[in-house]
């Protein structure tokens, strides 16, 4: 990222000159180097993501923590080997966190990389594999060189790995891309460049991609490619456990992925372990307007969001000396919804319902009455939004800054547009707060923007500026389904509650004015 002070070891200090332009103070540490910054011990360990990417060892009068980063216990071939300490806290990236990823051994899939590459050239084609221009590409290139295979590397993958060579005496050899000379080389392409021009151009080409996704059914599909292979920069389902048994922390905080289920997985075993990031807190079940408990020994955020609530250490008094500071309407609906989701029963979700909306004034009522029926405007309103999935996914590329094949393996995970944008989003935009009737205004603006890239602007704007959790429910009502097992005869059954009216006057109105928010405004009136 473009922070203005970084510490970083000195192998990432060289490549971060090379990919991220700008001025910034740098604390460039060997590894194992102990330097006190900030009124803090901190040690830098190698993570073996990539080369000289590393974790973040602080310690100070109040403990140790240990801050993984993206991290892998398997060796490589082009990044330093995993070092680890022991740590009060660990901090943990949980990329693969569900017991479905246990990747084959890593000698075994470069095996099968390079008979697919051998097969294909024996057989006249122009063998050509996908990786990504930093790490990936470079472990690929070695393992191609120890069988023999000469590899070629597009222009992107040339730049990082002339920084590889310079770093790693005896590095093997390699060339750029060149079509004249390309028969009898191996290409390695990142993944962005699948459908360039220069890909396209090679008519024989057989191709193939390497990422940990690969190991989910039917992935070679997904990525356009005649192969796929389970190669993989993060840990893997097993070594994640194992690393928190090498670290043996006394609490472990999960970031990254599937840090919710992994976060569980651990509490099941008796481990204090929590999912840290904003769009899985609701995993606490906390209850609405509550203090929320704080996680033992947590820290709360010395400058609060503006939907922060700050957690009290259980048999402590509240702070007095600072309110809380409150909820914008939109985030309150989205609270609201994601509680109905975690619900079964009929009965509670109703009187969330109820409870929800009886605290609205009229406009706020109105329209949060009718998103929740999982559209934008009432059903007697003929406008249409015409922004599916082809904007959302371009708007989302625009908003993480992110490269397509990010987006296309979150998706292909999920298979859910909502949960695919919460995680895209994920640490990337800057959440200000967002009213219910500024939201209405955005879907009004969105239904009148004339052509999908006026449409895609308006939706990049707002994920911008929400929490990834919002931007999930503006995805939702953007493709008319809220997906938690809400219907609209349960929204309005919960206005009959909040009001006290009579279910089937509140129904018959509904019918005939096609318009729930109008109904429910008649229910608080009552005239209807």
């Amino acid at each position: 990222g473009r922070h203005e002070e970084v510490i970083l070891s000195t192998g990432t200090a060289r490549l971060m000159r090379a990919r991220l332009a700008g001025e910034r103070t740098e604390h460039a540490l060997g590894f194992a180097q102990r330097a006190h910054i900030r009124g803090l011990d901190v040690t830098l360990y190698p993570a073996g993501h990539v080369l000289g990417s590393a974790q973040l060892f602080l310690q100070s009068d109040a403990g140790s923590l240990l801050y993984t980063g993206d991290f892998k216990l398997r060796p490589g071939l082009s990044a330093e080997p995993t070092a680890w300490c022991q740590a009060d806290t660990l901090i943990m990236e949980t990329t693969f966190g569900k017991p479905q990823f246990h990747f084959p051994p890593s000698e075994q899939v470069l095996a099968q990389m390079t008979g697919f590459c051998r097969e294909a050239m024996e057989e006249g084609d122009q063998p050509v594999l996908f990786g990504y221009s930093l790490g990936k590409a470079q472990e690929i290139l070695c393992a191609l060189a120890a069988a023999g295979l000469p590899p070629m590397l597009h222009g992107a993958v040339h730049n990082m790995t002339r920084i590889y060579r310079e770093l790693l005496p005896g590095f093997p050899d390699f060339v750029k891309y060149d079509a004249k000379k390309m028969p009898g080389h191996v290409l390695i392409v990142p993944p962005n460049a699948a459908r360039s021009v220069m890909v396209r151009r090679i008519r024989n080409r057989r191709t193939a991609v390497l990422t940990g996704w690969a190991i989910t059914p039917g992935a070679h599909f997904r990525y356009g490619c005649d192969a796929a292979f389970p190669l993989s920069d993060h840990a893997d389902y097993p070594d994640l456990l194992r690393y928190v048994d090498l670290v043996k922390p006394r609490r472990v905080l999960t970031v990254h992925g599937y840090a919710t289920e992994f976060a569980r997985d651990l509490r099941e075993r008796g481990i204090d372990a929590w999912a840290l990031g904003q769009n899985n807190q609701l995993d606490l079940g906390f209850p609405q307007g509550a203090r929320a408990p704080r996680v033992p020994g947590s820290v709360p955020p010395a400058n609060p969001s503006a939907d922060t609530i700050r957690p009290e250490t259980p048999g402590e008094p509240p702070d007095t000396t600072r309110e809380p500071r409150v909820l914008s309407g939109f985030a309150r609906f989205t609270a609201l919804i994601t509680r109905i989701a975690a619900t079964t029963s009929k009965l509670e979700k109703i009187r969330l319902l109820a409870d929800f909306l009886s605290a609205l004034d009229d406009t706020d009522l109105a329209i949060a009455a009718v998103f929740l029926t999982g559209r934008p405007f009432p059903q007697a309103d003929p406008r249409v939004l015409q922004a599916g999935w082809a904007v959302i996914k371009r708007a989302l590329v625009l908003a993480a800054r992110c490269p397509e094949p990010e987006l296309r393996e979150v998706s292909a995970r999920h298979r859910d547009a909502a949960a695919t944008t919460q995680e895209i989003l994920n640490g990337r935009t800057r959440p200000q707060p967002l009213e219910l009737r500024e939201a209405r205004a955005f879907f009004e603006r969105v239904e009148l923007a004339r052509g999908p890239v006026s449409k895609t602007e308006l939706l990049r704007e707002m994920l911008e500026r929400l929490t990834p959790v919002e931007a999930g429910a503006v995805v939702r009502i953007l493709t008319g389904d809220l997906r938690i097992g809400l219907k609209e005869g349960l929204v309005e059954e919960a206005v009959a509650t909040a009001f006290a009216r009579e279910l089937s006057a509140v129904r018959e109105t509904n019918m005939l004015t096609g318009d729930l928010g109008e109904t429910a405004r008649l229910a608080r009136a009552d005239s209807l």
